[in-house]
C-alpha cells in the first residue's frame, strides 16, 4: 500500500465512522445542546465540512471550484471554522440538516477525487499558500493526515453529545 492509498483508506474509514454517528441521532436533535457542553451535532458536522475542505482541498490544490459553486463557503467558515467563527453552541436552525449532510458528502467525495489525482511526490510538497500558518502541517501529506485525525477527535465529541441527549453508544450493529 502506498501513501496515497493509506490516506484514502483512513479518510474513508473515518468518514464511515462519522456517518454511523450521524445516523444514530434523529435530525430534530441536531441543534439541541445538551447540558454540560457547548456544542451540538449541527456545529460538529458544519465544522467537519469546512475543516475537510481546508485540510484536503484548499491547502492541497487551492480553492475547489466544484465545492465553492455548491456551498456558501464564506458563510460556513464564519459559522463553523473555529477561530473567529461563531460560538460552537449555535442553537438556531441556521442551515437545514439535509443541506449539511449533502455538503458533508460533497466535500468528502471531492476530497477523495482530488487525493487520487496526486502523485506520491506531491505529498512532500509545501502547502498551497494561505494567509496564515497551517495549525498542524508544513507539507501536503501532513495536512491530509491531520484531516482524518481531526475528524476522529470530533467523532468523540459527537458521541458525547449523542449520549448526553439520551442516545447510547452503539459500537457494533
Amino acid at each position: 500500500m502506498n501513501k496515497i492509498e493509506f490516506l484514502r483508506d483512513q479518510i474513508i474509514e473515518t468518514r464511515n465512522f462519522t456517518i454511523r454517528l450521524i445516523g444514530e441521532l434523529p435530525e430534530d436533535m441536531w441543534y439541541r445542546i445538551p447540558d454540560s457542553t457547548d456544542s451540538n451535532f449541527a456545529w460538529q458536522v458544519g465544522h467537519l465540512i469546512v475543516s475537510q475542505n481546508f485540510h484536503t482541498l484548499t491547502v492541497i490544490s487551492g480553492r475547489n471550484a466544484k465545492v465553492a459553486e455548491h456551498m456558501p463557503l464564506d458563510r460556513y467558515n464564519r459559522l463553523f471554522y473555529g477561530m473567529g467563527s461563531l460560538h460552537r453552541s449555535l442553537s438556531n436552525d441556521l442551515i437545514p440538516v439535509k443541506k449539511l449532510k449533502e455538503d458533508l458528502e460533497l466535500v468528502h467525495n471531492t476530497a477523495i477525487e482530488n487525493l487520487m489525482k496526486l502523485s506520491e511526490e506531491q505529498l512532500d510538497e509545501k502547502l498551497e499558500p494561505i494567509p496564515f500558518k497551517h495549525p498542524r502541517a508544513e507539507i501536503k501529506y501532513e495536512a491530509l493526515s491531520w484531516s482524518f485525525k481531526h475528524e476522529m477527535w470530533h467523532c468523540a465529541e459527537m458521541e458525547d453529545i449523542k449520549i448526553r441527549l439520551g442516545y447510547p453508544m452503539q459500537w457494533m450493529k
